[in-house]
C-alpha cells in the first residue's frame, strides 16, 4: 500500500495544510512558556497530556516554531480507513497505532521517525482526558527514549478540550495555554525499565504542575514568557546567520512564526482586560442615573461573559459576569441562575477571588430560594479567605452576618 508522506500529494498537502494549521494555532493562543526547552537541533520527544486532537496542532506549532525538521504522531489506526483521512494524516507524518494491542511496530516506526530528527509527539496517557487531573501513564514513550537515547521534553496543556471538545468538526471561541519544561534527567544506574518507570513517574509530575502552571499564568508569568520568546528569536537568528550576514529562508519563516507567537500572547493579557471590565463595573455602580447603570451593567456582563468563555481558567472574569448577571434582569441575559451559573465557575476555577465567588453563589442561590446551599456556600466562602488578604476580618463578618440573616428569615425551613 503506498504511503502518501513522501508523495507529491503528501507535499502539497502538507504545504497547504501546514500554514492553516499555524494560524489556527495562533487563534486560540493565550499563553505560552518554556519554548527555550525543547532542543533546536537533534532527535526529541516532546510528551504532553492529551485531552484534544487540537493537541497535534499545537505541540506541531509549537516545534516548528523553535527547529528544524519534521513533527511526528502515533496515530490510533482507525483514523487511516477512509482514504482522504489515509492520506492526510500519512502527509502529515502521522503513523497509525493498534491502541489495543500495540506491537513492535510502534517502536520500530518510533525510531525511523527519531533518525530522521524528528521530533516525536508521544502522550503517556494512552487517550484523550478531559478530566482535571491525569490518567495513570504508560511507561512506552520513555522506552523509545532510552532505546534511542533521545532527550524527553515534559508539556502541559490546558484549554485545548473547550477549543476542539471531542467530535466537534470546528473549533470553538475558547483560548489555550502551554507550558513546556526543561528535558527529563536520568537515573544513572538500573536496567531500561526501572529507568523507564522512573522517568514515567517524573513525567506525571512534571505535566501536572506544568499544565497548572499554565492554567493559572500570572501577570509576571507572561511578561517574562514574551521576553523570553523574544530573546530565543535573537538567539535562533545569531545561530543562523551565514558568513555574509544573511539567512535562510527556512530560517526566516521559522522566527516570523515564534514572534508571531509572541505577537499573539501578547495581545492577549487577560489580567489587564479584566481588570478593565471590572473598572467599568466600578463606573455602573457609580452611574448618576439607572438607565445610565443598566447599560454600563450589561456591557461589563457581555465583556466578562466573553472573556471567561475564552479563557477558561480566569476565575476573575467569571465572577465579574455572576457579579453584572445579579444586577440584570432575567429577560437581559442576567438573573439568579444565569448567575449562579457564572459563580460556580468562578469557584471550579479556584484561583485569588474563590471566596467572592461563593459570596455571590450563596446569594444567588438565596435568591432561588435554595437556602441550605446558600448557607453551605457561605461556608465555603469563610473557609476560602486567605490569612494575607488584608480585608479578610471585614469579610469574616460580613459572612457571618449574611449567615444570620438568612438563618432567621428561614428560619423555619431549616
Amino acid at each position: 500500500m503506498v504511503n502518501y508522506n513522501n508523495t507529491k500529494t503528501g507535499q502539497l498537502t502538507r504545504k497547504a495544510s501546514t500554514p492553516a494549521i499555524h494560524e489556527l494555532v495562533l487563534r486560540h493562543l493565550a499563553y505560552v512558556e518554556g519554548l527555550e526547552n525543547i532542543p533546536r537541533t537533534g532527535p526529541v520527544i516532546l510528551v504532553a497530556n492529551h485531552a484534544s486532537y487540537m493537541d497535534h496542532f499545537v505541540t506541531k506549532t509549537l516545534s516548528e516554531s523553535v527547529r528544524a525538521g519534521r513533527v511526528s504522531f502515533p496515530t490510533k489506526s482507525e483514523a487511516f480507513e477512509s482514504f482522504l483521512s489515509r492520506v492526510w494524516h500519512e502527509s502529515m507524518d502521522c503513523y497509525p497505532v493498534n491502541r489495543n494491542a500495540p506491537g513492535k511496530e510502534v517502536f520500530q516506526r518510533a525510531h525511523e521517525a527519531l533518525l530522521r530528527d524528528d521530533a516525536l509527539v508521544l502522550y503517556p496517557e494512552g487517550t484523550r482526558n478531559t478530566g482535571k487531573g491525569l490518567l495513570p501513564f504508560k511507561t512506552g514513550a520513555f522506552r523509545i527514549a532510552l532505546e534511542n537515547k533521545v532527550p524527553v521534553v515534559p508539556i502541559g496543556l490546558t484549554g485545548l478540550a473547550e477549543v476542539l471538545p471531542k467530535g466537534a468538526r470546528l473549533p470553538r471561541r475558547h483560548l489555550l495555554s502551554v507550558a513546556i519544561g526543561k528535558p527529563l534527567e536520568r537515573a544513572s544506574s538500573g536496567d531500561t525499565r526501572s529507568i523507564a518507570r522512573s522517568m514515567r513517574d517524573d513525567a506525571y509530575d512534571a505535566i501536572g504542575t506544568l499544565k497548572d502552571r499554565a492554567r493559572h499564568a500570572t501577570p509576571s508569568d507572561c511578561g517574562h514568557a514574551l521576553e523570553t520568546i523574544v530573546e530565543l528569536a535573537q538567539q535562533i537568528v545569531s545561530e543562523n546567520l551565514t558568513p555574509e550576514g544573511t539567512l535562510s529562508a527556512e530560517i526566516i519563516h521559522r522566527v516570523e512564526l515564534l514572534l508571531k507567537i509572541a505577537d499573539k500572547t501578547s495581545q492577549r493579557r487577560l489580567d489587564l482586560r479584566v481588570q478593565q471590565a471590572r473598572l467599568d463595573g466600578f463606573r455602573a455602580m457609580n452611574a448618576p442615573t439607572a438607565t445610565g447603570a443598566f447599560i454600563r451593567t450589561a456591557l461589563v456582563h457581555r465583556k466578562a461573559s466573553k472573556l471567561s468563555d475564552l479563557h477558561s481558567s480566569n476565575d476573575f472574569a467569571a465572577y465579574l459576569a455572576g457579579r453584572s448577571a445579579l444586577m440584570l434582569p432575567q429577560w437581559f441575559g442576567g438573573g439568579a441562575e444565569r448567575a449562579r451559573i457564572h459563580f460556580q465557575r468562578a469557584t471550579e476555577r479556584e484561583g485569588n477571588v474563590a471566596s467572592q465567588a461563593y459570596v455571590g453563589l450563596a446569594e444567588s442561590l438565596a435568591i432561588s430560594g435554595n437556602t441550605p446551599a446558600a448557607l453551605q456556600a457561605y461556608q465555603h466562602a469563610a473557609s476560602s479567605i486567605a490569612e494575607t488578604d488584608p480585608r479578610g476580618s471585614a469579610r469574616k463578618r460580613k459572612i457571618k452576618n449574611a449567615i444570620a440573616a438568612l438563618t432567621s428569615t428561614h428560619e423555619g425551613e431549616l
